[in-house]
């Protein structure tokens, strides 16, 4: 019989991937339609989507401030329009809000005007920072025109990311202060109150 306090462990890890399920989009790697892809199945290139600003806005450099448990891992990404690749590790100089995200994930279809008009109410003082998890560069820049979306955009074609954070599926957002260092992550699907408190959390 496993000892209880394995039993309990187990039914802690049992109870996370349950509400991840039902918050959110669990991720695969098939290929058809409104399924996730991976970065083997395609050749991902960058493309223009009006309005969606170059990763170059992004503020990024080196900082030996913290560890590396307390900030993004160094992932190299690249921008999903034209632009310089980001390492993930190097968002450093003001706060900035991450979020992940698919095409074909409804939460995060759902979440994204929310996360747009925070974009536009707080861009002054945060950044913010769309990482496109598993999908179509294609896919991705057809719903962010339709949205409007304007904050930058980075493809994780193989979901590396969410990997590293250990969840299952999407939505996912990670909330970073200006050094980098995470703060807050916020699982399942955002509404006007969660995002507010996820920039709450980073603000001085």
């Amino acid at each position: 019989m496993p000892h209880p306090e394995a039993r309990r462990r187990h039914a802690g890890l049992l109870s996370l991937v349950v509400a991840v399920v039902l918050t959110g989009c669990a991720t695969d790697t098939s290929d058809g339609a409104g399924g996730a892809v991976t970065a083997a199945a395609q050749e991902q290139t960058a493309i223009a989507v009006p309005g969606v600003v170059t990763c170059a806005e992004l503020p990024q450099r080196a900082s030996a401030d913290g560890t590396a448990t307390d900030r993004l891992p160094p992932l190299q990404l690249p921008c999903l329009t034209p632009g310089p690749s980001i390492d993930l590790s190097g968002l450093v100089g003001r706060p900035v809000i991450v979020n992940l995200w698919a095409s074909w994930c409804g939460p995060c279809r759902e979440e994204m005007p929310v996360l747009q008009a925070a974009h536009e109410q707080y861009s002054e003082r945060v950044q913010f920072l769309g990482v496109d998890t598993k999908d179509t560069n294609d896919s991705a820049a057809d719903f962010l025109g339709v949205v409007g979306v304007t904050y930058p955009q980075v493809a994780d074609a193989d979901g590396e990311l969410l990997n590293h954070l250990g969840l299952p599926g999407l939505p996912v957002t990670v909330a970073l202060d200006a050094n980098g260092r995470v703060v807050e992550t916020h699982v399942g699907q955002l509404d006007t109150e969660s995002i507010d408190d996820l920039i709450a959390s980073v603000l001085p």
